[in-house]
């Protein structure tokens, strides 16, 4: 070991912003409990090589998920059938220390590293998919369009990093990496993989997740639950990278989570966890019991998961249609439509007076008369038929003595007009914020109505309604 130490003195670690390489230099921190990259020393090298090599060695690791699944034929690991007979923590480890010895080999001829761009590409043997996922083989050299034919230029310090990714991943239907910045989040999100990886010595499972986002979403209001403050968020940054190497197939979904949804999701969490979960039933087909709400996170997609991540308005989901009540409170729904989908708050302030105003003319009608009004509204559809309920809500003003008109002219057309370009999209938006105004308040007369009457849904999944001012960042 000696030999080794001499050889390495001015070995340097570093984050570089590629999702496997990062993902591999997490699981040695990981592995050595050590926070920053400078903080490394030769021993934790020296411990994370064996623990990875021990691990590499078993039949589990290697034919199941390494060759199977992220590094098919890798000669550094040994994942190849034919090399089962040689296959030893000891070889895997003596494969290992010699890339780290190539670390400082100056080569002139050499490019440049493609993922950090620090040092020049390996060149003592071929980088292909074997040795980096998603690589192309050396059979189809055009693959990569450096054009070198012993495959892409990535050097010593990458490539022996990304032999350690598997440590930081989960094995769900496929390999998940979930790469994170601040990278002090990158930790955070890939130490359930060490610890399953720790415990049972085998690729941590993520708990059962079929889904990547289900997944995600749910550890992040775990984390925030258990730290107890949103702030972390602020400024994340997240992609999932959900992918599976073999010989026979090569997929990558990239998940980018926008950062506003992020903040979010972490603030819902904290502040009315309980609400959050009445919106998430929402976007299955069929809402969960209590008991189930676990198991179908874990089992089936989720429409409200999918439209934040394709920057479609989840507004609609904050209420129950079907039973006319409210899933969360104002609040909450004030916080998304502000951070996520970009409404200001004086629009937000008009759209909710405007909704008391409402609530102040229909709640002295009677029951029968109330639903009808409300449900005018519910089955708003076009354009025209969302300007007669306002036209109808002001005469019933003038019917009831009511001195205050509903609006002026001005704030008549803002309501309609002023939220987008495409108004036939737009308005659907303010309707269900209004739709949310009456249910918080009027809720226990309108379920009295509702029991005897048949209520459609409205917009829940058919309806493309998209973020008053565009949404995102």
């Amino acid at each position: 070991m000696d030999g080794r130490k001499k050889q390495m003195g001015s070995m340097e670690f570093y984050w570089t912003g590629h999702p496997f390489v990062d993902a591999g230099l997490a699981a040695i921190l990981l592995i050595t409990g050590k926070n920053k990259p400078e903080q490394l020393t030769e021993k934790d090298i020296e411990k994370a090589i064996e623990f990875a090599s021990g691990l590499y060695a078993t039949k589990e690791w290697s034919s199941s998920y390494l060759l199977g699944m992220i590094f098919p034929n890798n000669g550094i690991l040994m994942a190849n059938p034919s090399m089962s007979k040689k296959r030893s923590p000891k070889a895997i480890a003596e494969n290992l220390w010699s890339i780290l010895r190539e670390f400082k080999i100056s080569n002139k001829n050499s490019a440049k590293c493609v993922l950090c761009g620090r040092t020049p590409a390996y060149t003592k043997k071929e980088v292909y998919r074997s040795v980096f996922p998603l690589l192309g083989t050396g059979g189809v050299p055009n693959f990569f369009h450096s054009a070198n034919i012993r495959g892409a230029d990535i050097c010593a310090h990458c490539l022996f990093l990304t032999q350690f990714m598997p440590l930081a991943s989960y094995r769900l239907s496929r390999v998940l990496v979930m790469h994170a910045y601040p990278y002090e989040l990158m930790l955070e999100l890939s130490k359930e993989a060490f610890k399953d990886i720790k415990k049972s010595k085998l690729a941590s499972q993520g708990r059962g997740f079929k889904r990547p986002e289900n997944f995600l979403f749910h550890l992040v209001g775990e984390i925030t639950r258990k730290i107890e403050r949103d702030d972390v968020w602020e400024n994340a940054s997240i992609t999932l990278y959900y992918f599976i190497c073999n010989n026979q197939n090569q997929i990558l979904d990239v998940i980018h989570v926008p950062t506003p949804v992020l903040r979010f999701i972490a603030y819902a969490n904290l502040v009315d966890r309980n609400g959050w979960k009445h919106i998430i039933s929402m976007g299955w087909e069929k809402a969960p019991k209590e008991e189930q709400f676990e198991e179908f996170e874990r089992k089936y997609p989720n429409r409200v998961y999918t439209r934040l991540l394709n920057y479609e308005s989840i507004i609609s989901y904050f209420y129950n249609l079907k039973e006319r009540r409210v899933n969360t409170s104002w609040n909450l729904l004030a916080f998304y439509c502000k951070e996520v989908i970009g409404v200001d708050k004086e629009a937000l302030d008009f759209i909710k007076d405007v909704g008391n105003r409402i609530v102040e003319t229909v709640e002295k009608l009677p029951d029968n008369k109330l639903g009808d009004e409300v449900r005018s509204l519910e089955r708003a559809e076009k354009l025209y038929q969302f300007e007669a309920f306002f036209i109808r809500v002001e005469k019933l003003r003038q019917n009831l003595g009511i001195e205050t008109p509903l609006m002026t002219f001005d704030e008549f057309v803002r309501i309609l007009t002023a939220y987008g370009e495409d108004i036939n999209i737009s308005w659907k938006s303010v309707r269900n914020l209004l739709l949310f105004c009456i249910y918080e308040k009027l809720h226990d007369r309108l379920i009295k109505t509702a029991k005897s009457e048949e209520i459609s849904e409205v917009g829940i999944e058919e309806e493309k309604e998209y973020a008053i001012y565009g949404g995102g960042e």
